[in-house]
């Protein structure tokens, strides 16, 4: 089975500009797709609008597809995005992949008034009702002229069953390897067939390793830490070889390995962690469509 690689886009504060500029690049560099995460009432500015930013983003592109990583769909009227999401295909020409989720920060559920108990059932009949609208059994316009993708995150072995039963393939974040396997074994346990999967998540790469761990590593731990507060948790102790950051060859390597226990079709990485520079993102960038993604490819067989 072959593999895709995307970016996962990372807008924060002020930098908008500066995203939608890398991901033309990722886009002139071959790249699959760029995924828009969403965060509301967040102190350093997560993406709020990933629809609004899509836009821009597939007006600004050629080639690459743009999807959310994810919608938090429970905060969302199901048929409001039924209509921005058929906008942005034919806009796009079908370039547009929807990817969403129930949520789980308390302080989002309480400011829009939505019930966070309920979050499981409003996300599983948030896409049913979207499909009855692109069905046509709702009378909405515009439709989509093009068969819109459906992906659907999960974390728990409940949440994993839901997205596969309602969902066209599976969307999953994680930190490092060995996270991917241990939901996919979950997957295994769970479900009888497992649907495509599409991971995302860290890595970084230079041709020295040691500079891309002082490059990654601040904001590997950034990221660990804001993720686990959303939680309630504490933050893991960070470990070098935990992740895939180092020379292109040692991240294909592990890539490979990775592919042959998760089985991915495609690996979405954090295009610029936060606190990173353009220019290591950007050498980064270059050096995983150039040499990274053709090894990996070859590996698994394309």
């Amino acid at each position: 089975m072959g593999v895709e690689f995307g970016v996962l886009v990372d807008v924060r504060g002020d930098g908008y500009g500066a995203v939608v500029e890398e991901v033309v690049v990722a886009d002139g560099l071959g790249f699959g797709a760029a995924w828009l995460s969403e965060h509301h009432l967040s102190g350093d500015g997560v993406l709020p609008s990933p629809l609004v930013m899509a836009g821009v983003l597939l007006g600004r592109t050629e080639r690459i597809r743009v999807g959310t990583n994810v919608l938090v769909l429970p905060l969302r009227h199901p048929v409001l995005v039924a209509e921005e999401v058929a906008v942005l295909d034919r806009v796009s020409g079908g370039r547009f992949v929807l990817g969403v989720g129930q949520g789980y920060a308390e302080r989002e559920f309480e400011v829009f008034g939505v019930d966070r108990r309920r979050r499981g059932r409003l996300l599983e009949e948030g896409v049913g009702v979207i499909r009855q609208a692109w069905a046509g059994e709702l009378g909405v316009t515009p439709r989509p002229a093009n068969a819109v993708p459906i992906l659907v995150a999960g974390v728990t072995g409940a949440g994993l069953t839901r997205a596969a039963r309602v969902g066209d393939g599976v969307i999953v974040y994680c930190a490092t390897p060995k996270d991917f396997v241990a939901r996919r074994r979950l997957m295994e346990e769970v479900l009888t067939e497992v649907p495509p999967l599409v991971c995302t998540g860290i890595m970084h790469v230079d041709e020295d390793a040691d500079r891309a761990w002082s490059d990654a590593a601040p904001g590997i731990a950034y990221l660990e830490g804001e993720i686990a507060s959303y939680g309630g948790n504490e933050p893991p102790v960070l470990r070098r070889e935990d992740y895939l950051v180092g020379t292109p060859e040692e991240v294909a390597r592990k890539l490979i390995a990775l592919h042959a226990e998760t089985q991915f079709v495609e690996f979405a990485h954090w295009m610029r962690l936060p606190t990173m520079s353009h220019a290591a993102a950007m050498r980064s960038l270059e050096l995983i469509a150039s040499r990274v993604v053709p090894a990996v490819q070859a590996g698994v067989g394309r």
